[in-house]
């Protein structure tokens, strides 16, 4: 019997094939059999489904099916919208929660990820000194999160505002079904959520009806402006997608709630693999045929990679197998999922790579590479205004939480957007960057990204220079953050 993640990696197959069919006029045709046609016997002609209908019939079938299984639920940590998003680790989203400051800051992890690259999904509550509590980035709204959250909302009060501070999907496609279970919250959204493919209404994902709105661009004008400070930075508009990010901080704890724009990587494996650490020991192999044992040991080895996976995509460590001989070795005992296949052999140990992006804060290579380089100014400009703030402790949304960190701190993970570069803190080995290179390359070649403008300290290079330099995109009446002339 196929997994459950074969057949929802056929419906997104398919999802991202169908649309396409008709421009590259493939001859995609069934024939009815002819004991069903008894209206012509031309079955040829009038028995033949047009590509698009194969397609939506597949998907249809399939979505019905996977529907019908997934919406049930046996266990409190079963998430049954699932299918939604279908990725790692699918229905069962185990959630923990984390006092950061008693009585005032909790977080809440999940599980995110694809390919057994797993990493954690965190959601932050902050206890509102007027009742009520705001809500960063919500997480799959299972029973289990549910009861977690209890407990505060009886000691403090109904989740008020919920800020949706990302256009990123991985946080967006709860956002809704979240609001949903908490009618007296107002969603708050960062600007540029549906901009791509097409630009839908902020409810086509469940955000509610009367109760969802932008995050004001001015920060005094937003509701919970006595209690946090409110930063943007972007929407960046390219293409086919859009950066956007709101960052709060909280003055009486010191504390500041980022989405993606800086995380930490260190030796640590997160509390939230003590459940299921089978993505770890997936990972903890040089070679299909190795045998791992579970241990500590081996869960550190796993965490490296699967922290290199998912902020290179490629790590330079590895080798890629032909598909065939991937294939050929297959091995379902180790992992049922992507039929056991192991598709790659790490020819040497990953801990240079990971050593090169711990002790300190990092911006994510993608980020670097495809994105924030394309606005230097509008990002540093960003970065300085949040380095001023007493910032004593920084939570993001993904890997290491409740970090101790100034605002110098967070202003110094930038500089890899001036000449000269990081001088000290996390510096990925160029030779780790090389798959996003190779990305960027084709990106621009297509026009789905603008050329990155010189860098800020370049030998006769001025603000405005860089500026001019800089392109504007727009798509669908949301354009890209301007940077402020001096």
């Amino acid at each position: 019997m196929h997994s459950p993640l074969y057949k929802q990696l056929l419906i997104v197959t398919l999802l991202l094939i169908v649309p396409f069919l008709d421009s590259f006029h493939l001859p995609i045709r069934i024939k009815l059999p002819t004991s069903l046609d008894s209206q012509s016997e031309d079955t040829d002609s009038s028995s033949q489904l047009s590509r698009r209908q194969v397609g939506e019939l597949t998907i249809a079938s399939l979505g019905g099916l996977l529907t019908l299984q997934g919406t049930s639920t046996r266990t409190k940590s079963d998430y049954p919208l699932w299918g939604i998003l279908p990725v790692g680790p699918y229905k069962r989203k185990k959630t923990i929660i984390s006092t950061i400051v008693p009585d005032k800051i909790w977080t809440l992890d999940q599980k995110f990820g694809i390919l057994n690259v797993q990493v954690p999904l965190r959601m932050t509550v902050v206890a509102l000194s007027d009742g009520g509590l705001l809500i960063y980035n919500p997480l799959a709204c299972t029973e289990e999160l549910q009861d977690l959250l209890a407990p505060i909302i009886e000691q403090f009060g109904q989740p008020k505002h919920i800020v949706l501070g990302t256009v990123a999907l991985e946080h967006k496609v709860y956002a809704g079904v979240f609001a949903q279970k908490y009618p007296k919250a107002i969603v708050y959204l960062q600007p540029g959520q549906y901009s791509s493919p097409l630009n839908l209404p902020d409810t086509f994902l469940g955000f509610p009806v009367g109760r969802t709105k932008p995050i004001p661009t001015d920060s005094s004008s937003c509701p919970w402006s006595k209690e946090f400070s409110t930063y943007q930075l972007g929407p960046f508009i390219s293409r086919d997608g859009c950066y956007s990010e709101c960052v709060l901080f909280h003055p009486s704890t010191k504390t500041l709630l980022v989405t993606d724009c800086v995380l930490e990587v260190d030796q640590k494996v997160p509390e939230i693999f003590n459940d299921d650490p089978a993505p770890l020991l997936y990972h903890a192999r040089d070679k299909v045929t190795d045998v791992v044992e579970d241990s500590p040991e081996t869960r550190l080895r796993g965490w490296r990679r699967v922290a290199l996976f998912g902020l290179f995509f490629q790590p330079s460590s590895i080798v890629i197998e032909e598909a065939d001989a991937a294939y050929a070795q297959r091995r379902p005992d180790i992992n049922p999922d992507f039929l056991g296949v192991y598709p790659w052999t790490w020819v040497e140990p990953e801990t240079k790579s990971f050593d090169a992006i711990t002790n300190g804060l990092l911006v994510a290579p993608i980020l670097q590479k495809l994105i924030l380089s394309r606005y230097p100014i509008q990002t540093l400009d960003f970065a300085d205004a949040i380095s001023s703030l007493p910032i004593e402790r920084i939570i993001p949304c993904h890997f290491g939480n409740d970090l101790k960190y100034s605002g110098a701190d967070f202003r110094r993970a930038f500089s890899f957007l001036e000449e000269g570069g990081v001088k000290k803190g996390p510096r990925p080995r160029p030779e780790d960057f090389k798959q996003l290179e190779d990305a960027e390359t084709s990106l621009l070649e297509s026009g789905a990204i603008a050329p990155a403008p010189p860098m800020p300290g370049s030998m006769g290079v001025t603000r405005e220079d860089i500026i001019k330099a800089t392109e504007a995109r727009c798509r669908k009446g949301i354009c890209s953050q301007s940077a402020v002339s001096t």
